[in-house]
């Protein structure tokens, strides 16, 4: 089982949206507030920036002119990390440069404190009378896509991240530039982590033991997704003890997760094999008609979906008892007829948040 925030994978934090009044003929340093919002007024220029935390907001129409995303001067992603993009691509544009910013710097978010900037063109929106409020939507579905499709960012708290709207008027235009920063945060690292050395020790020791797992899953399709299977189910004591509990760090090096780490650590293994495959979200109710949030995976063989549920697949024997080899088995490769009967599927991650498509399982197992 897991919770994280009370409620599905990501909630944002609880920050205000504050305007700055506009002022003529002041000039003052750009400085943060408690709000968290920079007034710089030029002559004949005036300035704002507003912090956008928050869901909120409707359906909007798509924006017009894409602006040339900028990638990050260390971190641009490798196909074979990325190529699982499912949620990101039902994102709507202004979500997906959002999304784009962020896994176009993953190496500068090692840093813990990089400003990334947006290049994308918001003027659309944010001219709008509820632009403001509708970004907040856009960028709190980024975010979820991104936890969803992206296990391997353990070390980043995306409620520490915060999203700035710095707003240029002149006679002639109004300009926006959207860039995300740590806020009022020293850094938006999760609290396990508190410097850049840390966390790349930290993604070593995750990748090592990842990719000697992949080099020991030979063989085709089916073969690939067993020996992963197996591996997270012999090497995985299920416990919410550790605090990397939800992340492939507590997975693959401290060996301690619950269900979302069973699920994100299975997710990169697959990932870096080329097997597409979806973490998904959900409720789960056990034989003594208990009902918890869950999260598993779906993964395709040739064009079809399976279900695999990992955490239900390790199994807690008392007392040196024994587990027969077909009991590791029930939730591996299963189709919709023996999911839906203990399963069932959320399709979205926050309150207001989008509706993810899920794809059509088999209707029976592998």
């Amino acid at each position: 089982m897991y919770k994280i925030h009370g409620e599905g994978i990501y909630v944002t934090s609880d920050n205000q949206i504050q305007n700055t009044n506009e002022t003529s003929n002041i000039i003052t340093n750009a400085t943060y507030t408690n709000s968290l919002v920079e007034n710089e007024v030029t002559e004949g220029n005036q300035s704002q920036s507003v912090v956008i935390p928050s869901v909120s907001g409707s359906t909007v129409t798509q924006p017009s002119t894409p602006v040339t995303s900028k990638p990050g001067t260390t971190g641009k992603y490798s196909t074979y990390e990325y190529n699982n993009k499912y949620y990101y691509n039902q994102l709507d544009n202004y979500s997906k440069a959002i999304y784009d910013a962020i896994s176009n710097n993953i190496g500068n978010l090692k840093l813990g404190s990089y400003l990334i900037e947006v290049n994308y063109d918001f003027s659309q929106l944010l001219k709008q009378a509820d632009g403001e409020s509708r970004l907040k939507k856009y960028y709190d579905d980024a975010i979820n896509a991104i936890n969803l499709d992206v296990p391997n960012l353990f070390y980043i708290d995306f409620s520490k991240m915060w999203l700035n709207i710095d707003t240029t008027t002149t006679m002639f235009e109004t300009k926006y530039k959207l860039y995300l920063d740590t806020g009022k945060n020293f850094n938006y690292f999760s609290a396990e982590f508190s410097s850049q050395s840390q966390v790349e020790k930290a993604i070593n020791e995750t990748n090592n033991i990842k990719n000697q797992i992949c080099r020991e899953s030979t063989g085709d399709t089916y073969n690939k997704v067993k020996k992963a299977h197996d591996w997270v189910i012999n090497n995985l004591s299920y416990s919410g003890a550790s605090a990397n509990k939800g992340n492939i760090y507590g997975a693959f090096v401290e060996k301690r997760a619950v269900c979302e780490g069973y699920a994100r650590a299975y997710k990169y293994i697959l990932d870096n094999m080329g097997i597409t495959n979806i973490l998904v979200t959900g409720t789960a109710t056990n034989s003594n008609g208990a009902t918890e949030d869950h999260m598993w995976n779906y993964l395709k063989i040739g064009s079809t979906w399976y279900a695999v549920d990992c955490t239900w697949d390790d199994p807690i024997t008392y007392g040196g008892a024994s587990v027969s080899e077909g009991a590791k088995y029930r939730y591996f490769l299963i189709g919709s007829d023996d999911l839906f009967k203990t399963h069932k599927e959320k399709y979205t991650i926050s309150k207001s948040g989008k509706n993810f498509a899920l794809p059509t399982l088999s209707k029976s197992k592998y």
